[in-house]
C-alpha cells in the first residue's frame, strides 16, 4: 500500500521532545527527527518534507542558521519555530527568513496539530492548483484560484510577523525603546500589507497604483534590502551600480521594488553557491530609466528564454510560475518593457525599462 502521509522533519536536540512530537504526529504524518543542524539539512535534502519543526537552540549551530540553510534549498517550505523564550531579535529574524509560525515551549499540542494541518492543507491546495493550471492553455491569464493562492502566500509572512509582534506587546516590557521598536515594526508590516494589496489590485487595474515615486537609488536600496539575507545565506555577492540623482521611474516605488526583488531572488537562486555574483544596475536613458539584473549562473537555453514569462512556467520544485508573468504585466501596464538575455554557461540578464518622470 502506498504511504500518502506528509513528511514532517523535526530538528531538536532534546530526545524527549522529538519522541513526544513523533508520537503526537505519527497517526497523521510521517515524522523524521534530527538532533543537529547538519543532520537536519541532510535529511531535508533527502526527504523533501512538507513542514519543518525547528528548535532554535541546537548543539552545532543556532536554529536561525538552519533556517537560512533551508531557505537556500527551498524558499517555500513551511517552517514552525520552537523556542523557550521570545526575544524581539529572534522573532524579527525568523519572520524575515520566512518562518510560518513561532510557538513557545511548552507548546500546546492541539494548537500545533491545528497549525500543521493548516500548513499542509495550504501546500496541497497550491499543488492542486498548479496541476490544474498545467492542463490549461499556457497563454491564458491565471485562474482566480491560483492568483488568490499566490496572494495569500505573499501576505502570510507580514501577517505572521504581526501576530508574533502582538504577542510580544501583550507579554509586556518596561523598556520604552523596545516598545517603540515594536510599534515601528508593526507600522512597517501594516504598510507593507497595504502596498501588497495595491500591487495586486494593479495586476488587473495598473492605473490604481498611487503616485508614490522614488529615485533609482532609493528603489534599488529597498529591493536589495529585501534579498540581502538570501544572498548572504548562499554566499552570493550583491553589487549595486546605481546612478545618483533626481530621475525617478513613472511607476509606484513599491511596485518597482517588487519587480526588482523578484528578479534579484531569481538571480541569487541561479548563481553558484559561494562563487555567485549578482549585479543590479540602474540608470537613466533619454526619456526612460533602465534596471538590469545580471547573474553568473548556468544560463537558460535559447528555446526556453521566452517561456519564463508564461504563467505557471517554472524550473523550481515548488515555484508557482507567476512571478515573472506578474512582473511583466505590471511593467507593460506602466508602458514599459522587460526583456531577457541569456546564454548557457554565461549567466542571465533581465532588463526593465520604464518611462521616467520629467
Amino acid at each position: 500500500m502506498t504511504n500518502n502521509k506528509k513528511k514532517i522533519l523535526l530538528i531538536d536536540d532534546d530526545p524527549s521532545v522529538s519522541a513526544a512530537l513523533s508520537m503526537l504526529l505519527k497517526d497523521d504524518y510521517e515524522p523524521y527527527a534530527a538532533d543537529t543542524v547538519r543532520d537536519g539539512i541532510r535529511l531535508f535534502d533527502t526527504i523533501q518534507p512538507s513542514v519543518v519543526i525547528l528548535d532554535l537552540h541546537l548543539p552545532d549551530q543556532h536554529g536561525l542558521e538552519a533556517l537560512r540553510s533551508i531557505r537556500t534549498l527551498d524558499r517555500s517550505v513551511r517552517v514552525i519555530i520552537l523556542t523557550g523564550y521570545a526575544t524581539l531579535d529572534v522573532v524579527e529574524e525568523s519572520m524575515r527568513l520566512g518562518a510560518s509560525d513561532c510557538l513557545h515551549k511548552p507548546f500546546d499540542a492541539a494548537k500545533l496539530r491545528s497549525r500543521l494541518k493548516e500548513l499542509v492543507d495550504e501546500e496541497e491546495a497550491e499543488a492542486q492548483e498548479l496541476r490544474v493550471g498545467e492542463e490549461r492553455s499556457r497563454y491564458e491569464v491565471p485562474e482566480e484560484g491560483l492568483v488568490s493562492s499566490t496572494f495569500l502566500h505573499d501576505v502570510s509572512n507580514p501577517l505572521t510577523s504581526l501576530q508574533a509582534l502582538t504577542l510580544l506587546l501583550k507579554e509586556g516590557t518596561d523598556d520604552e525603546e523596545t516598545r517603540r521598536k515594536l510599534a515601528r515594526m508593526i507600522e512597517q508590516n501594516v504598510a507593507y500589507l497595504g502596498s501588497l494589496i495595491d500591487q495586486w489590485r494593479a495586476f488587473s487595474e495598473p492605473h490604481t497604483l498611487v503616485n508614490d515615486y522614488a529615485t533609482l537609488e532609493e528603489i534599488s536600496q529597498e529591493a536589495v534590502g529585501f534579498v540581502s539575507l538570501r544572498a548572504e545565506a548562499k554566499e552570493v555577492s550583491l553589487i549595486m551600480d546605481v546612478e545618483k540623482g533626481d530621475v525617478i521611474p513613472q511607476l509606484n516605488r513599491h511596485a518597482t521594488a517588487r519587480i526588482l526583488v523578484n528578479l534579484l531572488q531569481n538571480a541569487i537562486e541561479a548563481s553558484p553557491r559561494a562563487f555567485g555574483k549578482v549585479i543590479l544596475r540602474a540608470y537613466s536613458r533619454d526619456e526612460s530609466v533602465e534596471f538590469t539584473v545580471r547573474d553568473n549562473g548556468d544560463g537558460i537555453a535559447p528555446s526556453e528564454t521566452q517561456r519564463v514569462f508564461e504563467p505557471r512556467y517554472t524550473t523550481k520544485k515548488k515555484g508557482t510560475g507567476l512571478g515573472l508573468f506578474i512582473a511583466r504585466h505590471i511593467v507593460e501596464g506602466a508602458k514599459g518593457s522587460i526583456t531577457i538575455c541569456s546564454r548557457p554557461g554565461r549567466g542571465t540578464t533581465f532588463t526593465v525599462q520604464l518611462p521616467a518622470c520629467r
